[in-house]
């Protein structure tokens, strides 16, 4: 078991070397539309944004879901049709459907809320999820072989550009949301040419009519939950925006990428985690090893969001290019960043806990779950943000995601009964939120140095309390011991 968990926990330290330089980059952004951007340039490129995360869904047409499941890593042919058959599927459909929004960006355009140049930003972002979508097979094909360091590297490669495009484009051109729209479709073509080898490789012209209906019974079903999903991650944004103005908009989407952390966490898990157990779930040993996984997961969320939650706020004050790293007009929306954090974790508990219906191909209660949830998270948005703003639209993505989490484990009991480690779970959550509300509130109004100083004793206090409250196995604890032996030795 031990040697699984390493391989998993390697494949994720090199998705998350590559991902967190990435995401990074992708998270100086912020700052630099917070200082560049006007707030109503930033409500739009949210928006935009957000629509385009739903549109990937319906772009990849469940594809995706269904290559991973069909591809044989021992069957060459199977796997060049069931590459062939996904990807010439997702590159028509999207093509069609990127044609059809640019030849109706007027009318598309009158029927949303934007405020700059509306009919252009439709005409260009058109394209992004087209972009996007060709290389979502490529991409899933270098999971399933793990080359792991060639995806993270040409993930890398795309974030850089578009980074250094928007630089271009928003600061040495300020064409401001435009300027952001461009990079992001320059930077998504590049994946035309950078998956030319795996195209010569896997792409054959030709498409298994037979194969193509067992995939799409498998995908289709799917898109349900993916846009659910989708809903849970970006439809407060612009239901926010609807019922509040972009500035509200705009404080929120910023604050919220403040979680980026947790976020990245969850992410890159997700990248290795689902070839993982694809590949292990024949394994004698497969269920205590998933339980394991789970426990160390959210042992790993706890560490993450109390270095994001307690130090954030140091990082947001620092100078930056054009003032500090986040505009002081956003500061006032930075106690949602808990709130966020929660929401993201829930959300990986999510994804771990949806292996078993992956497994079992019983994803019809993905669906279900998310369905249920998506609901949920538009009702409490229009209920709470009238009453709290922005705050609202983060009380309900955080109740969405443990609903979606809480209603995927009742099911787990009647598709893939894993027995959990609960005990542990629930006594990391815990000591998780009661040192950092309680350090919370005794840092309020201190010097910036002391609440640093202090904060970063509870980090050392949780630990110490994990060992006295008996969390660590006598296992773990030895193997933490051989670890700090051989790093001594070194």
């Amino acid at each position: 078991m031990l040697k699984k968990i390493k391989t998993l926990a390697g494949d994720t330290l090199i998705y998350g070397i590559f991902t967190i330089v990435s995401r990074f980059l992708t998270f100086l952004l912020t700052p630099l539309y917070s200082n560049y951007l006007t707030l109503d340039e930033v409500g739009d490129v949210t928006y935009i944004f957000s629509i385009i995360a739903f549109l990937n869904i319906i772009y990849n047409i469940g594809m995706e879901t269904a290559f991973f499941r069909f591809y044989k890593k021992d069957d060459f042919i199977e796997s060049q049709k069931a590459f062939s058959n996904s990807y010439l599927v997702i590159i028509l459909f999207s093509l069609f459907l990127s044609f059809l929004i640019f030849f109706n960006s007027e009318t598309i355009a009158h029927s949303l809320p934007l405020t700059t140049n509306a009919i252009e930003l439709i005409q260009i972002s058109a394209f992004i999820p087209f972009f996007d979508s060709i290389a979502v097979i490529p991409y899933a094909l270098l999971r399933m072989v793990r080359k792991v360091k060639k995806f993270s590297s040409l993930r890398f490669l795309q974030v850089m550009t578009a980074v250094v495009l928007n630089v271009v484009f928003v600061v040495a051109f300020p064409w401001g949301s435009k300027g952001v729209m461009l990079a992001q479709i320059i930077s998504n073509a590049i994946a035309v040419f950078i998956f030319i080898p795996e195209l010569r490789k896997y792409l054959i012209f030709k498409i298994d009519k037979s194969l193509l209906k067992q995939m799409f019974r498998f995908g289709l079903p799917t898109i349900p939950a993916s846009l659910s999903s989708i809903v849970l991650q970006i439809a407060d944004r612009p239901i926010l925006i609807h019922l509040t103005n972009s500035v509200q908009g705009a404080i929120y989407s910023v604050n919220y990428r403040l979680g980026i952390p947790m976020m990245m966490f969850v992410g890159v898990f997700e990248y290795a985690w689902k070839p993982f157990y694809l590949s292990n779930y024949e394994e004698k040993d497969a269920k205590q090893l998933y339980s394991r996984i789970m426990t160390y997961f959210t042992l790993i969320c706890a560490v993450i969001f109390l270095l994001t939650g307690f130090f954030m706020e140091f990082l947001v004050r620092m100078p930056f290019v054009g003032g500090k790293f986040i505009n002081p007009d956003y500061w006032e929306g930075m106690g949602i960043i808990p709130i966020i954090l929660g929401g993201y974790f829930f959300n990986g508990i999510f994804n771990v806990l949806s292996a078993g219906f992956n497994i079992e191909k019983k994803t019809d209660y993905l669906p279900i779950a998310v369905g249920v949830a998506a609901v949920v998270n538009i009702g409490l948005n229009f209920l709470l943000i009238p009453i709290i703003g922005y705050w609202g639209a983060a009380y309900a993505t955080f109740i969405a995601y443990f609903i979606s989490a809480v209603l995927l484990y009742y099911f787990t009991k009647k598709v893939y009964f894993i027995k959990y480690e609960l005990k542990r779970l629930f006594l990391i959550i815990f000591l998780t939120l009661a040192i950092y509300y309680s350090f919370t509130f005794v840092t309020q109004g201190l010097e910036l140095w002391l609440s640093f100083v202090l904060k970063t004793v509870a980090l050392l206090l949780f630990v110490i309390l994990l060992k006295i409250f008996g969390f660590f196995t006598s296992s773990e604890i030895s193997g933490i011991k051989r670890l700090i032996n051989f790093k001594n030795r070194k």
